[in-house]
């Protein structure tokens, strides 16, 4: 179950690849119009090339982080299939020995009483198993959904902070585009490095949102907190249940109670 939950946790995060990639685009870009020695206005003659050169990095970047998403859905997918086969497949093998047992009980009655007991008994031991499988079905539906919703939740952050810097930087393209009309080797100049500190901005700005990046991994250890919790409440209340049910089935069997 906690490797679950870690996968999760990991998966989540997959935004950060998006983080960590800018990071490495911008300084190269930073680098591709730094040469404006010389003469002429290499910025201005490179600035088409290099915006489009960033605009297509940050576009592979985010197809990258989308399949990555899909990769995450499909896992997360798998890996609930998975557990629900293991719980149905033991749950059947329960049943199974559960019935086997009663049957069993059901022989070593010889009155009326006991007969009456015994059936009682299997009433009894169904309803609380019924019980204990229903609390943690909802239990598990909860967490399931409470993942899902902090994952989707926090995609729309993130892409939302990913538009935001699609913008910065199309802003800084746009005005190193206008500066170097007819710009001068030393207008040129300037215009580098304006276009330069604004990306380094945005990327720092990118950066900085970031930093909650993390948060779900809180979030999804308090819903397993709470799954766990309700596990725990089902099962006290299921071996109460049972342990009645017990103890009144060995009452009706009085002297014979210690075959059952």
């Amino acid at each position: 179950m906690m490797n679950r939950i870690s996968n999760v946790i990991r998966l989540s995060g997959l935004s950060v690849l998006l983080a960590a990639a800018v990071s490495m685009v911008l300084p190269v870009t930073a680098g591709a119009v730094a040469n404006t020695g010389g003469t002429g206005t290499p910025f201005c003659t490179n600035i088409a090339t290099v915006t489009a050169k960033v605009k297509t990095d940050i576009g592979n970047l985010q197809t990258k982080l989308n399949q990555a998403r899909s990769a995450e859905d499909a896992k997360r997918t798998s890996n609930r299939t998975a557990e629900d086969k293991d719980i149905q497949t033991a749950r059947t093998k329960w049943d199974a020995q559960r019935q086997e047992n009663f049957t069993k009980l059901m022989a070593k009655a010889d009155s009326d009483t006991e007969k009456a007991a015994v059936t009682t008994y299997q009433t009894a031991i169904t309803s609380a198993v019924t019980t204990r499988r229903a609390a943690f079905d909802a239990a598990r539906t909860t967490f399931r959904s409470g993942v899902d919703a902090a994952v989707t939740a926090r995609r729309a952050t993130v892409d939302a902070q990913i538009t935001t810097f699609n913008g910065a930087v199309d802003s800084a393209a746009t005005t190193a585009t206008q500066a170097c009309v007819g710009a001068t080797a030393a207008q040129s100049a300037a215009a580098r490095v304006a276009y330069v500190a604004a990306m380094k901005t945005a990327r720092a700005a990118f950066k900085a949102d970031r930093q909650d990046d993390d948060k779900i991994a809180d979030t999804v250890k308090d819903l397993a907190a709470t799954r766990d919790a309700a596990f725990k409440t089902a099962t006290t209340t299921f071996t109460t249940a049972t342990a009645a049910a017990r103890a009144a089935l060995k009452t009706a069997f009085g002297a014979a109670a210690g075959s059952v």
